[in-house]
């Protein structure tokens, strides 16, 4: 009998080893310490709105009836911005009886405010593969603030599996951090549970000290190429955010900003962490869009330091005045089901060395 939990690396290799996980272009960069990033085909819609499958509705026979446009991905085309598209996904799965899943938009993908949700074959819910599922898996994704030019082998989102998930409770976690702590001061100097501690997540905080707290997307004719890394000019996309000298810092509503918390976060090899939004109570915003946390982040040069988390942070209904300190989101931590050997922080990923509001991949750096 398997034990519960999240899969780590090595038993996400065995997905596709053993034929659970189907793709004709898999690559072992596409493994994460504890997801898998989910690649686009070739074959793409441009949809009037955004739907769900019903019963036992698949869904490409829905998408291909309510298409306006068919868009063949096997060259670059460009995505418009505030246009919904929906792509067969190059990843399909035959998934054991037991297992299921959820996804969430890659960070990179978040960072450009591209937004993405997953449809499986008969599913009623967004981001859910379920357990054993057997079938295509389909990508809606939406730029908001850019147009953007995609084709297939692109990646803007990640898998995680599970047996029976097992989210930390609150006195679980609560337990945890007070052994071995989670967040950690800009110094890597541990923080204590109160106050950020709070039934069952772990509370962390909007940074707006600094020269740069963060940037604001801008208006631009200017196509943001998603598999062109290192290439982009952070000007002709974002306005850099200084430090508000009143301390009151207000957001616009409909802007799209990257933010970043004053909390370091470290998550440990036996564990994930997932980003959820700040109670609605404090706010109508949303707070991201790249919400997973693999185990190893927070590890620099092999030291437990802690890494920020970075915000994609849009306000829906009214423009909303932030302060440093304020709580912005949340983590929740689930188990894994074995602690995981390729940690986060000890492999070249993107972000691992991030101080602050760092812009996606796709920018130069300075």
């Amino acid at each position: 009998m398997t034990l519960p939990g999240t899969l780590a690396y090595s038993e996400l290799a065995e997905l596709h080893s053993s034929g659970a996980l189907l793709s004709a272009a898999f690559e072992a960069s596409q493994l994460q310490p504890a997801s898998i990033d989910l690649t686009l085909g070739e074959e793409a819609y441009r949809l009037p709105g955004s739907i769900l499958p019903l019963g036992d509705e698949k869904v490409g026979e829905l998408v291909r009836g309510l298409a306006l446009e068919k868009i063949d991905l096997s060259e670059p085309r460009s995505l418009a911005r505030e246009q919904v598209y929906v792509v067969r996904l190059r990843e399909s799965f035959r998934l054991p009886r037991r297992l299921g899943g959820y996804t969430n938009s890659k960070s990179s993908a978040g960072r450009v405010d591209v937004a993405t949700r997953t449809l499986a074959d008969g599913g009623s819910r967004y981001d859910r593969i379920p357990q054993g599922y057997q079938g295509d898996l389909w990508m809606e994704v939406i730029p908001r603030s850019f147009n953007v030019v995609a084709r297939a082998g692109s990646s803007l989102n990640q898998a995680i599996f599970f047996e029976e998930r097992q989210v930390l409770s609150p006195n679980e976690l609560l337990e945890r951090y007070l052994h071995s702590p989670l967040l950690f001061d800009e110094r890597g100097t541990p923080l204590a549970s109160e106050p950020h501690v709070f039934e069952g997540r772990l509370m962390m905080t909007a940074n707006l000290l600094g020269n740069v707290v963060g940037y604001v997307a801008k208006r631009t004719h200017h196509p943001l190429d998603l598999q062109k890394i290192g290439t982009h000019a952070l000007d002709d996309f974002f306005v850099p955010v200084p430090a508000p000298r009143s301390g009151y810092l207000f957001l616009e509503r409909g802007n799209f900003y990257i933010l970043a918390t004053q909390e370091r976060l470290w998550v440990p090899p036996d564990l994930a962490s997932e980003m959820l939004p700040y109670e609605a109570t404090a706010g109508e915003f949303r707070a991201h869009y790249a919400g997973f946390f693999d185990p190893g982040w927070g590890i620099l040069d092999g030291r437990t330091v802690g890494a920020p988390a970075v915000l994609e942070v849009r306000s829906h209904q009214d423009d909303l005045i932030l302060r440093h300190g304020q709580p912005i989101c949340a983590m929740a931590f689930e188990k894994l089901r074995g602690p995981c050997t390729q940690l986060y922080g000890t492999r070249k990923n993107s972000y691992s060395t991030q101080n602050g509001p760092k812009l996606s991949k796709h920018f130069r750096d300075g």
